[in-house]
């Protein structure tokens, strides 16, 4: 496998725009069309003119949608379309409810899974699912609302009457139905003043004004669509009476005023808290209600850095036991890392290493004393010489240490693995560098052989720790996907002899043998992946694998054996 360097992206400073007041309705419609050619083109460009196929599976997605009837729409934050589409931010789709099971069942067959927060809430009418690309092998994240229901960023603290007024009027943007601007600007106004009106969004708005400004004039400018004015406010203003009558037009306008102009920040907040009372209706909590949420999202980020700080997303069929198995040489850490990296950009993500697991408190002393000893003894080169075929022989008195220093391995292996899948039950995929099986001799398995002599003191307490060490790996379940690392000899020796470190080549040899060994019943996917072609071409092959086998509910189906 050859690293291939991956391209860097580029961001493009955006012009900022000069401050503008307006007082009422006509100047507001009289700035908008002055400002029309100022609008960032950048930012129009980015969401209008880049091509909608970025990612073949969003893609296919809404031909889908569109071909089915369904009733759908791309409901806010249009002005960065062209980020969502490349994969780089999640996709915000609202869907009629009554055609809610349809969609689901559109994105199931084409390959997307559900996921949850693993802490905090997980609101109603609000679901994620995330699917492969086939071609760049990005995930794609469609967070999917079946109501508007949004307001602060950290508790979706308004459920708005919306839906129809975003739905029933849309633009496209390629095959992607879009919320048409009018309408999207009613919701965007009131959505920033809801956020104006909360003390913890504030930390998060105060250095915004220019985005929120450059937002707003986007959304103004309609100029691209079939209108005389080529303006969004008079039709935004009409919608606004319509399904929102609770906000009169001259609340609005100085709403929109405010946000397109230089205003204080305390100016903004006060202006919040009479759009908050006029929102009251739409309120979901209860001021109890509302610190108790705050409260269970505070405790629930407490939880994810106390446990790593992992991504909180896992998936709504469970976790599982992702094991790399294979000789040294075929790329296993590379391919541990890499799929630890891709996984752990969406999903809360364990890695362990079963080949040298973390000493127990019960194995410490004992793992540190003969640690010593071998020190002591320079007992450097057993190593090579025991693993010929990965096979232990009694051979004297002193191979008591040796099946000491197995059982203890093999309890070390077995706890480290039991706490993996308490893990994987809590919804975590786990992956694991190598993974044991119950293949006497195979890499990280039994390797005591019993003692075929007449049965002394010695030999019983030698033979008794040969039966303690298979029982210990006969306890150790299997994993639920495994990936098998091939690679011919001559290739392992040449990436052996490359790398810092270098293994003693009678002993690779051995240990490449030892790892054709490896079999687990009842593990439900078994992939042989050829480590020979490029590394981009293997970690393809991986993610594919991984992907395809995460499919089932908590990977519980027959055992396949695929060739990759």
């Amino acid at each position: 496998m050859t690293p291939e360097p991956h391209a860097e992206e580029s961001h493009l400073a955006q012009p900022t725009q000069p401050p503008i007041q307006l007082l009422g309705r006509d100047a507001m419609i009289r700035q908008t069309t002055r400002a029309e050619n100022s609008t960032e083109n950048s930012a129009e460009d980015s969401a209008e003119n880049t091509d909608p196929s970025a990612m073949s599976l969003v893609a296919r997605l809404f031909e889908v949608l569109n071909d089915q009837d369904v009733r759908y729409c791309h409901w806010k934050s249009n002005i960065d379309l062209a980020q969502g589409l490349a994969g780089d931010i999640d996709i915000d789709l609202l869907v009629d409810r009554s055609h809610l099971p349809q969609t689901q069942a559109i994105l199931a067959q084409l390959g997307f899974k559900q996921a949850r927060p693993r802490w905090g809430a997980n609101p109603p009418s609000i679901s994620h699912y995330y699917g492969l690309d086939p071609q760049t092998r990005q995930f794609a994240h469609i967070h999917l609302f079946s109501r508007v229901l949004t307001g602060e960023s950290f508790v979706k603290s308004h459920l708005l009457p919306f839906d129809a007024m975003l739905l029933d009027d849309v633009d496209y943007h390629g095959a992607l139905k879009v919320a048409a601007k009018p309408a999207e600007l009613v919701l965007f106004t009131l959505r920033m003043f809801i956020k104006y009106g909360s003390w913890v969004d504030l930390l998060r708005m105060r250095n915004k004004a220019a985005s929120v400004q450059r937002e707003l004039r986007w959304l103004m400018d309609n100029s691209d669509r079939r209108m005389l004015s080529g303006n969004s406010v008079p039709q935004a203003l009409e919608l606004l009476q319509t399904y929102c009558p609770v906000i009169k037009e001259p609340l609005f306008m100085r709403c929109m005023a405010t946000l397109n102009s230089n205003a204080p920040l305390l100016a903004r907040v006060r202006l919040a808290q009479q759009v908050r009372r006029r929102l009251a209706v739409y309120n979901r909590h209860t001021r109890l209600q509302h610190v108790l949420a705050y409260a269970q999202f505070a405790w629930a980020e407490v939880q994810r850095r106390l446990d790593g700080k992992k991504k909180n997303k896992v998936l709504h069929s469970g976790g599982a036991l992702i094991a790399f198995v294979g000789a040294d040489a075929t790329g296993k850490s590379t391919l541990v890392d890499e799929t630890s990296r891709w996984l752990g950009s969406v999903f809360a993500v364990s890695t362990i290493h079963t080949g040298k697991p973390p000493s127990a408190w019960v194995t410490a002393p004992l793992n540190l004393a003969l640690a010593l000893m071998r020190r002591i003894k320079g007992a450097g080169s057993s190593r090579s010489t025991s693993a010929q075929d990965g096979r232990y022989a009694y051979r004297g008195p002193g191979s008591l240490i040796v099946a000491v220093r197995a059982v203890a391995l093999a309890w070390d292996r077995r706890r480290l693995i039991r706490k993996a899948r308490r893990r994987a039950a809590a919804g975590e995929l786990v992956v694991c560098d190598r993974y044991p099986s119950r293949t006497l001799g195979a890499m990280d398995s039994p390797r005591l052989e019993r003692a075929e002599l007449p049965e002394g003191l010695v030999i019983g307490l030698y033979n008794r720790l040969v039966r303690m060490e298979r029982r210990l790996y006969t306890h150790i379940p299997p994993p639920d996907i495994v990936l098998r690392l091939r690679v011919s000899l001559e290739t392992a020796r040449q990436r052996n002899r490359a790398r810092a470190g270098q293994d003693d080549e009678t002993y690779l040899a051995a240990r490449h043998r030892q790892s054709q060994a490896w079999q687990l019943p009842g593990t439900p996917f078994v992939y042989d992946i050829d480590t020979e072609q490029t590394l981009t071409a293997t970690i393809g092959s991986v993610k594919d694998a991984i992907w395809r086998s995460l499919e089932s509910s908590h990977c519980n189906r027959h055992t396949v054996t695929v060739s990759l």
